[in-house]
């Protein structure tokens, strides 16, 4: 017999003598078969069109009697630094050894002491790393880790379902419960890495047309089921909730009924933003004019049925028209209602807005003569309108940092619980910064529509008006929605908008019109009522009820505001 027939005979017996299980067929380096190499579980190989063995997790075979060898290949380079082991049960986890030598988990000993060793392989099934796990739950690996499928995919390459978990022992765990009826993997390298290890293996987890996530259900575990969710397929994935702290738990506390159980009534995931009608039946009886706070001024109030948190408010005025005093009128009126209110007030420094609200209190006009009440009845004034500390500022004059404002908002609503956030102005976050204008006033609401709507805050933000054509606003031109800056984003994604113009037949007087230019709630627009500033008290009080004859530039119509909503 030739050398090359001793060979191939020798390769044969080997293959026949050994008692591992069949697993799958794969490619073959050898003879370049597509599928005629098949791997078995023990990792060993071997070629049924070439007849090439290469050997497995089992301790190197001995020469023949006639002195052949087990014919190599580059897999076995990968395979010579994995440890050697034993499959066998693990009774203090409930693993028995039928599960463990299935998966190719086994024990062993790595620098003098005892670990387990989970068996990774490529995607070809040949064991190309391992896991090891010491019994004070140290990790390492060994072997070329980076190249690993997802722990247990070579026992499947589809089907209905898969449960995937978080942990080799989960895996096990889960294995045992339902006694090798249905898929069970693991990720690689816990819930941080869960996403990668998933996109790293998309086209065979897209061979099951579902994917139960059964992570662990600490937080960290939940978040980590939640990203793997938005990462598969949309319609895939489902999230189980289980009954115990994770699948091995399950199974050592005797609940593997409720495990399987909540395993099959995983719930298809949802994305952020998808819900069911059943999802709003406990809100769907309240009543949202009942919890809202009323405006100062009745025909306003009239027109937009009060305010509510989780809407995005615009104040749209010209210069000079008083619209820092007419916020100054509703921070003192919200505080005064039981609302907490953070005031962010980009032109003016926190004491000159503090002393304008003891004046809006006191009804005296402080910031332009002091001396209408001594330091003793300011502070006075002071103590009772912020007993309860009712009001936060920022103090950081004229800051035009977008990312900035939004984070203080975010620490205003969830460490201080601030109902309701004042901005004065929106305009000047863009001001004299680089790039596009209208596009960074675009993303500035955006991302206030957004909090507003997570942090369950109600929003009032200031905005600047673009010239119009003819007679400016300081002259009394009437204000048109479409004079916002950035009027695209602050016009749609506004809930409400007020404008504030002055009398256009006297603009020199300190009468004030307010108009309703959008109203979502209610849809009712239009004039809204006239306001006095009295200069001796500084306060923008109500006058009596009137509309300017003058028809704005380019009427709102009905429609218009529809269009804008």
């Amino acid at each position: 017999m030739t050398q090359e027939g001793q060979k191939r005979t020798a390769a044969i017996n080997n293959n026949n003598n050994n008692d591992s299980t069949f697993v799958m067929h794969t490619s073959c380096d050898a003879c370049g078969s597509s599928d005629a190499n098949g791997v078995f579980d023990d990792g060993h190989t071997f070629c049924f069109s070439c007849n090439t063995y290469t050997e497995g997790e089992e301790p190197s075979r001995p020469a023949n009697d006639n002195g052949s060898k087990p014919v190599q290949n580059k897999d076995q380079a990968q395979q010579k630094n994995l440890l050697k082991g034993q499959a066998k049960a693990i009774p203090g986890r409930g693993i028995t050894e039928a599960i463990a030598k299935k998966f190719g988990y086994l024990v062993g000993m790595y620098n003098g002491q005892e670990v387990h060793i989970a068996t990774y392989r490529d995607r070809h099934g040949k064991p190309i790393s391992q896991k090891l796990r010491t019994k004070d739950k140290q990790f390492m690996t060994v072997g070329n880790h980076k190249e690993a499928a997802i722990f247990g995919s070579h026992l499947w390459s589809s089907g209905k379902m898969l449960v995937l978990t978080e942990g080799e022992l989960d895996c096990l765990a889960a294995s045992v419960i339902n006694g090798g009826r249905f898929p069970v993997a693991s990720i690689s390298h816990g819930a941080a890495a869960a996403v990668n290890c998933v996109k790293r293996n998309w086209d065979w987890i897209n061979g099951f047309d579902s994917v139960v996530i059964a992570f662990d259900m600490d937080q960290v575990g939940q978040q980590a089921a939640l990203a793997v969710a938005e990462a598969l397929p949309v319609g895939k994935a489902k999230i189980a909730y289980l009954p115990a702290k994770d699948a091995n738990a399950c199974l050592i506390e005797g609940k593997s009924k409720e495990f399987t159980d909540a395993i099959f009534q995983a719930k298809p995931f949802r994305p952020d933003g998808i819900k069911s009608a059943s999802d709003y039946r406990g809100v769907i009886s309240i009543d949202e004019t009942a919890s809202a706070i009323s405006w100062p001024y009745s025909l306003l109030n009239e027109m937009l049925l009060g305010m509510r948190k989780r809407e995005l408010i615009c104040l749209a005025a010209g210069s000079g028209t008083g619209k820092t005093t007419f916020t100054k009128e509703i921070a003192h009126h919200l505080m005064q209602s039981g609302q907490k209110v953070g005031l962010i007030s980009l032109e003016e420094h926190p004491k000159r807005t503090l002393l304008g609200l003891v004046g809006v209190h006191l009804n005296k006009n402080l910031l332009i003569d002091r001396s209408q009440a001594t330091d003793e009845e300011v502070l006075e004034g002071f103590d009772d309108l912020f007993r309860d500390d009712p009001c936060v500022l920022y103090d950081s004059f004229g800051t035009n940092d977008i990312d900035v404002i939004c984070q203080r908002i975010e620490y205003m609503s969830r460490a201080l619980d601030v109902d309701w956030v004042i901005l004065d102005h929106v305009s000047i976050l863009v001001s004299g910064a680089e790039g596009d204008e209208r596009r960074m006033l675009d993303q500035a609401a955006t991302a206030f529509r957004t909090m507003v709507q997570a942090e369950n805050l109600g929003m009032i933000m200031v905005s600047h008006l673009t010239r119009p054509g003819g007679r400016g606003h300081e002259s009394g031109a009437a204000v048109e929605l479409s004079q916002l800056r950035g009027s695209h984003a602050l016009a749609q994604l506004s809930d409400s908008c007020i404008g504030i113009q002055k009398d256009p037949d006297d603009p020199d007087s300190d009468i004030r019109l307010l108009r309703v230019l959008k109203n979502r709630f209610s849809g009712q627009i239009g004039d809204a009522g006239t306001l006095h500033y009295n200069r001796e008290t500084g306060r923008l009080l109500e006058a009596a009820l009137a509309s300017f004859d003058e028809e704005p530039s380019e009427k709102q119509t009905e429609e218009e505001s529809d269009n804008a909503q």
